[in-house]
């Protein structure tokens, strides 16, 4: 194609038809301009096409990421709501002044128990090396990074808080009132139950300072599911908005 162009050109100026040949000088750059613009508009679709592809794939990681959030944070509750009514069913044991059984002594084993939080993030990790600018729609990207940077962030937090106060003061204070502990192998498991033994079970009816330790657990236990409920609200906000964008984006 070049050749021939150029036999052209040579065509004209050798016959001396400068006029014509400045026309099709002129011809051929605009049909070389012509070529350059469609190679970079097809260069720009294709670049637009694998972003969108991109951004369709980080959303769907990041929707799974979130859907197990979900089923990870809702164990999390049952586990702070069994970690209360196993505190609630030790204080009526000792306000009763029932018999000290092993699953009582299980139940005190409990007491400073907390759970902690798994969250998938890939992701997001994904989205972050990116750019977030490959999400196109503003109201998604900036609800995502809202979700991970500000309220999953201050979830951890209060994930650490609570193990903070849980062991470096009420555990303290809490084993004093044990005299020994030992590990239930009868039931075979992997993980043994703890076996807390009183120093003195009877007495811990009328001791206001054990009572103020089991309301302390519970009290962390209580902000634990406040914190979790915030999250799971954004958390399940988040999966059904990029849900539903993937979905229009399918059809």
């Amino acid at each position: 194609m070049i050749k021939f162009f150029r036999k052209i050109r040579y065509s004209l100026l050798s016959e001396s038809k400068f006029k014509k040949y400045l026309l099709y000088a002129i011809g051929e750059i605009f049909l070389v301009v012509i070529g350059i613009l469609i190679a970079v508009a097809i260069n720009n679709w294709n670049e637009e096409k694998k972003e969108a592809k991109l951004q369709i794939k980080i959303l769907r990681e990041i929707s799974q990421n979130l859907g197990e959030d979900i089923v990870s944070l809702e164990n999390d509750i049952r586990l702070n709501e069994s970690g209360i009514k196993n505190i609630q069913i030790i204080e009526m044991a000792i306000e009763s002044n029932d018999p000290l059984t092993d699953t009582l002594l299980r139940r005190f084993g409990r007491v400073t128990f907390n759970p902690t939080y798994t969250l998938k993030k890939s992701g997001y990790k994904n989205l972050s090396s990116i750019g977030f600018q490959i999400i196109s729609e503003d109201s998604i990207r900036r609800s995502i990074t809202n979700l991970y940077e500000t309220q999953l962030t201050f979830l951890k937090e209060r994930e650490e808080t609570a193990e903070k106060a849980t062991y470096e003061y009420l555990n303290t204070r809490y084993l004093e009132y044990f005299k020994e502990i030992k590990f239930d192998t009868s039931s075979g498991n992997h993980s043994p139950f703890k076996l807390y033994h009183p120093k003195n079970y009877k007495s811990l009816n009328n001791d206001p300072d054990f009572q103020r330790l089991l309301d302390y657990s519970k009290e962390i236990k209580y902000g634990n599911l406040y914190e979790i409920d915030m999250a799971m609200a954004d958390i399940k906000a988040n999966k059904n908005m990029i849900d539903e964008y993937l979905e229009k984006r399918d059809h």
